[in-house]
């Protein structure tokens, strides 16, 4: 039972990993009025859930936090692990961001024994989304295929900006 366990896993393992990461290029985005998905509103409050990231620890946006990256992809969650690891390790705390990805689309198994693992090699925290209904209220369907950089104030978004490129990326969170 052990191995065709472990077989399958293989098996998804290496089809995900074929998969194209790579994003494409679309033009920016950005959003300065209006409800951009359920829970999230120019000039509301954001307030999510406690998060937990890659090690089980909690995370809060908190009144200093003015970046929330979000992810609802594979492939924009590579591009935002790709820049981050460019960055040097205080990155995510000097521009006051935090950075949060949506996995609950991913099979249990595959999450459990190959992504988390990947995840854990990282120095920094990522905040993971592991309930679909929470992700669907963070969620933009029309551009759930781009990085969602949210611009806060004091706990306030005051404006949310859709990226497909680390370059765009780059500048939405400076």
């Amino acid at each position: 039972m052990k191995i065709k366990l472990w077989m399958a896993l293989f098996a998804a393992v290496i089809l995900m990993g074929g998969c194209n990461n790579k994003v494409e290029e679309k033009p920016v985005v950005k959003v300065e009025e209006g409800k951009i998905a359920p829970a999230i509103e120019v000039g509301q409050p954001f307030q999510p859930a406690p998060f937990k990231d890659q090690f089980g620890n909690e995370g809060r946006v908190t009144e200093d936090t003015q970046t929330v990256i979000m992810v609802f992809a594979k492939s924009t969650g590579h591009l935002v692990k790709e820049f981050i690891e460019q960055q040097p390790d205080t990155y995510l705390k000097e521009h006051h961001a935090i950075f949060v990805a949506d996995v609950s689309k991913m099979p249990s198994l595959i999450f459990k024994y190959a992504a988390l693992p990947d995840l854990q090699k990282h120095n920094y925290p990522i905040y993971l989304i592991l309930d679909e209904e929470v992700a669907q209220n963070f969620k933009n369907e029309k551009y759930s295929d781009y990085v969602m950089v949210i611009d806060l104030d004091h706990g306030t978004v005051q404006a949310v900006t859709f990226v497909t490129t680390e370059k765009a990326l780059e500048e939405a969170i400076n």
